[in-house]
C-alpha cells in the first residue's frame, strides 16, 4: 500500500512539474521572439511597439493585454516591460494555479546611424 502511495506521489508531482515547465517554455520562447523582433523593428514608435508585442502574443496564444505592456526609453535603451496572468493546470481538471508572468525585452538604439528608408 505504501507503495501505491509513493507511486501516486510521484505521478502528481512530475504530472505538476511538466505542466508548468510546458508553460514557462512557451513564455521563454514568447519573450525570445519578443527581444528579436525588437531588435530589427527600430524605428517602430512605441505604439508600433505594442501593437508588435500583442502581435506575437496572439500567435504564442498567450492573454496579453495592451495595458500590460509597457514600452519606455532609459538613456539609449528601448525596454518594453508585459505582463500576463496564465491559468496553469499543474495537475488537469483537479488543480490550476494562476501563475504571473513577466517577460522584457531590450534593444540599444543607435543614434546617428542611417538605415534604409521606409
Amino acid at each position: 500500500m505504501k507503495t501505491l502511495i509513493k507511486i501516486g506521489a510521484t505521478l502528481v508531482i512530475l504530472t505538476a512539474c511538466f505542466q508548468a515547465g510546458r508553460y514557462y517554455f512557451n513564455n521563454f520562447q514568447f519573450e525570445d521572439a519578443a527581444q528579436q523582433r525588437l531588435l530589427f523593428e527600430t524605428r517602430a514608435s512605441d505604439t508600433e511597439v505594442v501593437g508588435i508585442m500583442l502581435q506575437l502574443a496572439n500567435e504564442y496564444a498567450l492573454p496579453l493585454q495592451a495595458d500590460n505592456v509597457s514600452v519606455r526609453m532609459v538613456g539609449q535603451d528601448r525596454i518594453v516591460e508585459m505582463e500576463y496572468t496564465e491559468n496553469v493546470p499543474l495537475i488537469p481538471g483537479v488543480f490550476t494555479y494562476p501563475w504571473k508572468f513577466t517577460p522584457r525585452a531590450s534593444t540599444r538604439m543607435l543614434s546617428g546611424i542611417s538605415g534604409p528608408s521606409r
